[in-house]
């Protein structure tokens, strides 16, 4: 659980150091923006499902030190070059790297918690709610590691150490972690597509798990539209020129923070019996709040918008996890976690491109109110799979 919550935390270092870089050092436009982004996310659409089933089928550890080492490599590659066509393939590889880690972590810490008797079904949602501490609280570790090691040899240089601890993580995930609960589909006699066939009966035949998806293609409509022009519109429209590094990773830093208070009062949210599902949607209802005030022309509403609706959904993640995680058998639970990824990466494709292209054409205000209308979206179909659940089954 902790080395797979201090790669979350090394992941705020990169992401905050890359937005400097790709925004201030390389003036990206929106469309190149949106285009990494893209990228991205139809790689992990092509291999997202293919990786959750080897993860089954072989070894969840054996998935996460594959996906160490890609993204590893991607972090160092995203920084090879000022030229954007150079640079772009590291993101297909960041996302195929992502493939291979998303659902396995959880898949891994599931089983081996749930083996050890260390956590009945109902506590593993509170324990990946911990897990996302350890990422938040490690982020704000290496966010301000980041800033003062930026402004003395360079933004550059930070994403390159980054990608040096993630090696590092890799090589400690493989010597010292244990998997000792989990029976591979290999040595249960199944193969490949016996593996995807049972994933995709779980996915139709359980309807929290529909309405999981349904809410995961909203969130993820307007989601990639504030990753990748969020900061821009931050930086751009407040104009903090040279001092962006510093002044972004106040903003993380803060963000960090206010997660660290969004996850404690989540965590007490499931102990007093709310259930993931009513929790997701006032997580959704507090992240359409801050998205509206990042639409106002004033640098501290956008600011105090941003660390809202970020802090928001950086919570919001766990509790999905959790959600899909009450409805996955163990043997494809990997897998189940790896179709959820596929409607994430769909839905990032497809609102990536349409308020890409908005931001592109009207302005990027513009294309960030799409977003808000997408959280709204998805904020309400929370209410129906409270509607679906009972209540005693604490979804």
């Amino acid at each position: 659980m902790w080395g797979t919550g201090l790669t979350e935390g090394i992941e705020w270092a990169f992401w905050m150091a890359a937005i400097v870089w790709w925004v201030v050092e390389l003036d990206l436009s929106p469309i190149e923006l949106v285009l990494m982004g893209t990228v991205l996310e139809a790689c992990v659409l092509l291999f997202e499902t293919p990786t959750g089933v080897v993860a089954d089928l072989q070894s969840r550890r054996r998935s996460l030190v594959i996906a160490q080492v890609i993204m590893a490599i991607a972090f160092v590659w995203a920084v090879a070059s000022h030229n954007f066509w150079v640079i772009l393939p590291a993101q297909a590889l960041f996302g195929i790297g992502w493939t291979f880690r998303s659902g396995a972590d959880v898949a891994w810490v599931t089983d081996e918690l749930k083996g050890r008797g260390l956590a009945a079904e109902d506590e593993i949602d509170l324990i990946l709610l911990e897990r996302h501490k350890v990422g938040i609280a490690s982020g704000v570790v290496f966010v301000a590691l980041a800033a003062l090691f930026g402004t003395l040899v360079g933004v550059r240089w930070v994403i390159v150490g980054c990608g040096l601890l993630y090696l590092l993580v890799g090589v400690c995930i493989a010597r010292v972690f244990p998997e000792d609960y989990f029976v591979p589909g290999s040595e249960r006699g199944e193969g490949f597509f016996d593996i995807l066939r049972t994933g995709f009966r779980v996915m139709r035949t359980r309807p929290r798990l529909r309405v999981l998806i349904g809410v995961v293609l909203f969130l993820n409509f307007g989601a990639e539209a504030f990753d990748r022009l969020g900061p821009a519109h931050f930086l751009r429209e407040i104009g903090f020129g040279e001092d962006s590094l510093l002044a972004l990773a106040a903003l993380f830093i803060a963000v960090a923070i206010a997660s660290l208070a969004v996850n404690w009062w989540s965590t007490r949210q499931l102990l007093a019996g709310k259930g993931v599902a009513r929790l997701a949607g006032a997580l959704l209802f507090f992240t359409v709040v801050g998205a509206t005030f990042v639409l106002l022309n004033v640098g501290v509403a956008i600011a105090l918008g941003f660390m809202l609706q970020d802090s928001m959904r950086e919570s919001l993640y766990p509790v999905l996890d959790g959600w899909a995680n009450r409805d996955a058998p163990s043997e494809v639970r990997a897998t189940i976690h790896s179709l959820v990824g596929q409607m994430t990466a769909i839905g990032e494709l497809i609102g990536g491109l349409a308020l890409g292209a908005l931001a592109q054409l009207v302005s990027i205000r513009a294309s960030l109110a799409g977003a808000a209308l997408m959280f709204l979206v998805a904020g309400l179909l929370t209410v129906r799979g409270r509607v679906e659940v009972p209540e005693t089954s604490n979804v």
